[in-house]
């Protein structure tokens, strides 16, 4: 009777928490109960693609003339197909930074990753992909954090809209059973217009317990266990630019195969002492892990640079200041220049699930911009270095780190 009492005290206490959850998110999005996107004034665009004004309502009106007069604001997809149409008079990749299969461009795959939760691993993978989808690029987001905090701050309920088949559960599902599905039919459109989902939830277990099972069963397969989320990604052709990949906080192997995925990995952490402990036995893991695979196989992991992210940081917190500056003049280059500040802005923001690039404060600006201005550093020194990855290198048409966008 007891355990039955307990097992329905804890049932009733996540139900709650999930109606409270969906309950916020449809009042904050009335009167169509699912997250949507807000528009974007003409001026915020004119600085975001640094352009005159004056173009934009040239488009505008170039596309619908009646309304052009009076229509100061434009949706993320107007802003795409504003990109593309200079694009195509032009051909200025500061315009449409699209990557180009042509001149051997792949998909860049950013892992965030790190054994510490409550490093803002989440928060720094899903702003970095906005950031990118602001910045002209198709976004795929990869939830492989059975938490589902990135599928959650999408507007989706893990617990009811996420199953097999919009989970990378699906993927290993297909490849036990012997059956080939379509990569695409995983991912999902979502109110971003640029950035499409694989969700996560719970049925990832179904996931970690596939890869786990052939990684000791040491039977021969067309595609190894570790390679299956490259797989994965081969099967989407030229959809999409950059694939961001959300983690859990701990050694399994769903991280495992981002690890084997990864152009480029993220290790956000806080400046605190347990966080920079954390953080220290995450990449002596990364270190054993790969020396291991290395003499195993003979061959290394894809990874092109890895970047240590600061997260939350709260300039006058002296200790945070203080420990910050250790840490670079330790690691020097291996920490993304600039900070990601703490900000009782993130707070206001994320009372209605919203991301920075997603709130529009009304009161509060220079805070916000303080803020955002932090978030767009490290993310345009991540930028930086994945089109270096393309071949493009620093010296590019367009510096993405030489001037913060707003």
């Amino acid at each position: 009777m007891a355990e039955t009492t307990l097992v329905n005290t804890y049932r009733r206490i996540a139900n709650v928490i999930r109606s409270t959850q969906r309950a916020a998110i449809e009042v904050e999005n009335a009167p169509d109960k699912r997250k949507r996107l807000r528009t974007f004034s003409s001026q915020e665009v004119a600085l975001l693609l640094g352009i005159p004004n004056r173009e934009i309502t040239a488009y505008l009106k170039s596309t619908d003339e009646k309304s052009a007069a009076v229509r100061a604001r434009l949706t993320l997809s107007d802003v795409v197909s504003l990109r593309r149409a200079i694009f195509e008079k032009t051909g200025s990749l500061e315009v449409l930074p699209w990557r180009r299969p042509a001149q051997g461009e792949g998909m860049a795959t950013v892992v965030f990753s790190n054994f510490k939760g409550g490093s803002a691993k989440t928060t720094s993978s899903v702003h970095f992909a906005q950031y990118l989808a602001r910045a002209g690029y198709r976004v795929l987001l990869i939830d492989l954090d059975s938490q589902a905090s990135a599928t959650a701050q999408f507007g989706l309920d893990p617990s009811s809209e996420v199953g097999v088949e919009n989970s990378f559960a699906g993927w290993t599902a297909a490849r036990d059973e012997g059956r080939v599905i379509s990569a695409a039919s995983i991912c999902q459109c979502t109110y971003w217009s640029s950035i499409d989902l694989v969700a996560a939830g719970a049925v990832l277990a179904q996931a970690e317990e596939s890869l786990a099972r052939r990684a000791s069963n040491g039977e021969v397969e067309s595609v190894l266990y570790f390679d299956e989320l490259n797989s994965f990604l081969a099967g989407l052709a030229d959809s999409y630019d950059v694939a961001v990949v959300d983690t859990r906080p701990d050694v399994n192997m769903l991280m495992t195969i981002a690890l084997h995925a990864a152009t480029c990995l993220i290790v956000p952490t806080r400046a605190t002492m347990t966080d920079l402990a954390s953080t220290g036995e995450f990449f002596a893991h990364l270190a054993s892990y790969v020396g291991d695979f290395e003499e195993a196989l003979g061959t290394g992991l894809p990874t092109r640079f890895t970047k240590i992210m600061i997260t939350a940081y709260d300039p006058t917190d002296r200790s945070q200041e203080a420990l910050a500056s250790l840490i670079r003049e330790r690691f020097g280059e291996s920490v993304l220049p600039g900070e990601f500040l703490h900000s009782r802005i993130m707070g206001t923001a994320g009372f209605g699930k919203e991301t920075l690039y997603e709130y529009e404060p009304s009161t509060d600006r220079a805070a916000y911009n303080r803020v955002l201005a932090s978030a767009n550093a490290v993310h345009q020194a991540i930028e930086v270095h994945i089109l270096q990855v393309w071949g493009r290198g620093a010296n590019t048409e367009h510096d993405p780190a030489a001037e913060v966008r707003a």
